[in-house]
């Protein structure tokens, strides 16, 4: 960008009036160097000196958002001004400040995008209020770098979150630790989108071809689940600890997982806070009470597709609970378990090795039937932690309030009406085999222990595909909506609110 002068747009008046004369113009030999004493040097423009403020601005920015690393970079490559040119600045920037003031309907404070200090700086350079100390160089050098800053900010809060929770939530649970080394529990394994290279790339081409307001309109989340909330936070204006379980599920909806809700018709969620399943037909709900892992065996949070139901499974135990009965024989003989051993086979607990179950190489294993653990149908999905939705042989946990009962797994209370649901088609044939495989008495009468169960193994059925696969989504709102509609608030009861306010409350009014 040359260096220009308010006196140009002088002398070029001058000129076309003199052409306009039909007199010979005194003055029509003059030069600009003649103007030279009426140049202002408030006004002057000079893009060296605007990139020489702007590595200024740059070195005193604090900023500690991902993000701002992508500014800080764009600048330092002196690549092309994205808002200024010797026009000044046009109503692109007034496309992203209507944005950005609506942003504290959400809860978030719009000083974090320095929304005042640009709105100053507009107003200064458009009536033209310069001085020496606060020249047109200074004043376009703040608007260009904190407008890209204000932008990338606010683009990728608003479609990705101002929390990583792969990081957060993944970091908020000590498992282990000692003097140096700390471990923690992985319950945070959805898939996700970050802010990248395309997204910035898409971001600075908007603005080059004016189409800031499309794209602002184009990057805010779609859910109804984000509109429910943020209405209800403005309309209710929730306080204290309800305020933020209302900001931290706004949050929540920011985060662009790879698969959520709102792409199906049909499909399954698990919210942890209010121990409940809902169901999702086209036109139904269906809602159970569900039991879910305990503090130190938290069900994770995960997105999957239920692929088949298996009636009466085995229970392979996990060794963090085998190692505690692996010698108690007795134990095992009641609750009709045996050894399974990669090499010999199906063993009776007398032939288990503590040793060899610890290394994997045994295991124990319960029969499947009335009295298994897993009760009499598992849903399974694919997942990282061996994790799944089934019955139990306890149900009357249901009749708790906090139900942190579960190794990990989810314990459904209504298992049959769950399978109808799953089912395409309510063959009624097949939903007769279903219950009836779940009713059936497998395993002998304890009191006779010689009697042998009377089944019609002709109506057994051992596994149904769930065809087409079903999604299901583990999550974690602690407000949620009712069946009904209505928003209700519910315990965070594995902190990760806390976790979240923690990250979130530095942006927030």
């Amino acid at each position: 960008m040359r260096r220009i002068s308010w006196v140009v747009f002088f002398s070029a008046a001058m000129l076309l009036m003199a052409c306009q004369e039909k007199d010979t113009y005194s003055n029509k030999d003059l030069t600009l160097e003649a103007f030279s004493a009426m140049e202002t040097p408030s006004f002057a423009i000079n893009s060296h000196t605007i990139r020489k403020h702007i590595s200024h601005i740059q070195k005193a920015d604090t900023g500690r958002l991902a993000v701002d690393k992508e500014v800080h970079n764009y600048y330092r490559q002196e690549r092309p001004f994205l808002w200024i040119d010797r026009h000044g600045i046009d109503q692109r920037a007034d496309s992203l400040l209507y944005w950005i003031e609506r942003v504290g309907e959400t809860g978030v404070d719009p000083a974090i995008y320095r929304l005042e200090k640009i709105k100053e700086d507009l107003a200064r350079l458009r009536m033209l209020d310069l001085t020496e100390e606060q020249d047109i160089n200074r004043v376009m050098a703040r608007l260009e770098y904190n407008l890209t800053r204000a932008y990338l900010r606010y683009a990728s809060c608003q479609h990705f979150g101002y929390v990583n929770p792969a990081y957060t939530l993944n970091h908020c649970a000590v498992k282990d630790s000692d003097s140096t080394h700390v471990t923690y529990y992985h319950v945070f394994d959805v898939k996700m989108s970050h802010p990248n290279e395309a997204f910035f790339t898409k971001a600075y081409h908007k603005i080059i071809h004016d189409s800031v307001d499309l794209f602002l309109r184009e990057i805010q989340p779609t859910g109804k689940m984000y509109r429910k909330l943020v209405d209800y936070l403005n309309t209710k204006q929730p306080t204290g600890d309800e305020r933020r379980k209302v900001i931290c599920s706004i949050e929540r909806c920011r985060w662009q997982t790879d698969d959520s809700p709102e792409k199906h018709d049909k499909y399954v969620f698990v919210n942890i806070p209010s121990f409940r399943l809902y169901a999702y037909g086209e036109d139904s709900v269906l809602t159970m009470k569900v039991g879910c892992g305990k503090l130190k065996t938290r069900t994770p949070l995960i997105h999957s597709t239920i692929k088949r139901m298996d009636l009466n499974p085995k229970w392979f135990v996990p060794k963090s609970i085998a190692k505690g009965i692996a010698h108690s024989y007795g134990y095992m003989r009641r609750n009709n378990m045996y050894i399974y051993d990669r090499k010999a086979g199906k063993l009776s607990p007398e032939h288990g090795s503590y040793s060899r179950i610890m290394e994997g190489k045994q295991y124990i294993v319960q029969e499947g039937g009335p009295g298994n653990s897993l009760g009499r149908i598992i849903f399974r999905f694919d997942n990282n932690h061996s994790v799944y939705l089934h019955y139990t042989n306890t149900p009357w946990f249901f009749q708790q309030s906090v139900r942190t009962v579960s190794h990990g797994c989810v314990r459904v209370e209504k298992p049959l009406e769950l399978a109808v649901f799953l089912l395409k088609k309510k063959d009624q044939d097949l939903i007769d085999r279903i219950k009836y495989s779940m009713e059936a008495d497998l395993n002998p009468n304890d009191n006779e222990p010689d009697e042998k169960p009377v089944v019609d193994r002709k109506k057994l059925i051992g596994s149904v595909n769930v065809e087409p696969e079903i999604p299901v989504f583990i999550g974690y709102f602690t407000c949620y909506p009712s069946p009904d509609g209505e928003l209700q608030y519910y315990k965070d009861v594995y902190g990760y609110d806390a976790a979240i306010w923690k990250e979130m409350k530095k942006y927030l009014l």
